[in-house]
């Protein structure tokens, strides 16, 4: 849904071969009343050092609502920023739950008793794109590796980015764990079995022009079963996101009507 006219959002649609409907909502007043006008954005172009523009007034927080076969919304995804945007392949991902590598690119580490993967749901990003880093652990009958928080002396399963200019790195989301009683003492502890799948958001909010990046992904864990325990382990990973040039959007600001 935009706040532009139906003739500007058809040249859109053909221009970029969109084929699904565009909803025009001139004066914004759909968007007014669902409470998801942007009040803000001039305060944040100050910021980005963008002067004013009127074509800014108006605009929706961006964002995606999810419906079922009935039309019904079951979620719904916004962000504050105007500038961040979800790929299509996180939407699809974290909608439906299909956290499965698409293309094939995957980093693999393996030990004893737990096989680590790590990739990309895109491997692609341009400016102030949001893409996620999925991480799988998958952990051989009998064992377990421990959840957080973790007993003091237990190290917790955890993914750690090293540090990039220009990538927003977010925290870590996880599956919870479930309580486990080892035979003899009278406490729990909080652990993973079987296989596990968390996933870690990425922001690439520096300027265009970047390049290639390489994500060195670090997965720490520690294994144990009923009676025995490993000690902790430092999974090290690699994976390469390549930059896309920016599409160009611009727009004629009329257009005939057809």
């Amino acid at each position: 849904m935009s706040y532009d006219s139906q003739d500007i959002l058809r040249t859109f649609a053909e221009k970029h071969g969109i084929e699904f409907p565009l909803l025009s909502d001139q004066g914004s007043r759909e968007m007014r009343r669902l409470g998801l006008l942007n009040e803000r954005v001039q305060e944040d172009h100050t910021v980005y050092r963008i002067p004013p523009n009127p074509r800014h007034e108006g605009l929706p927080y961006p964002g995606v609502f999810v419906l079922d076969e009935a039309g019904i919304i079951t979620s719904k995804r916004f962000h504050e920023s105007y500038r961040e945007r979800d790929t299509g392949a996180t939407l699809i991902a974290s909608t439906l739950g299909l956290l499965e590598p698409a293309d094939g690119i995957v980093a693999t580490a393996v030990d004893d008793v737990v096989r680590v993967r790590a990739w990309l749901d895109s491997p692609t990003y341009c400016f102030f794109q949001r893409i996620h880093l999925n991480v799988e652990l998958a952990v051989v009958p009998g064992f377990h590796v421990y959840g957080s928080p973790a007993s003091e002396g237990l190290v917790p399963l955890a993914v750690e980015l090293a540090p990039l200019d220009g990538v927003e790195i977010g925290a870590a989301a996880w599956p919870a764990p479930h309580p486990f009683r080892p035979e003899g003492p009278t406490f729990e502890l909080l652990v993973h079995e079987g296989v596990v799948r968390g996933s870690l958001p990425l922001t690439f909010s520096g300027a265009p022009g970047a390049g290639d990046r390489l994500l060195q992904v670090t997965i720490r864990y520690q294994a144990c079963n009923e009676s025995s325990c490993f000690p902790p382990t430092s999974a090290q990973l690699e994976l390469l996101v390549s930059e896309v040039a920016l599409v160009d959007r611009s727009l004629p600001t009329t257009a005939a009507a057809t």
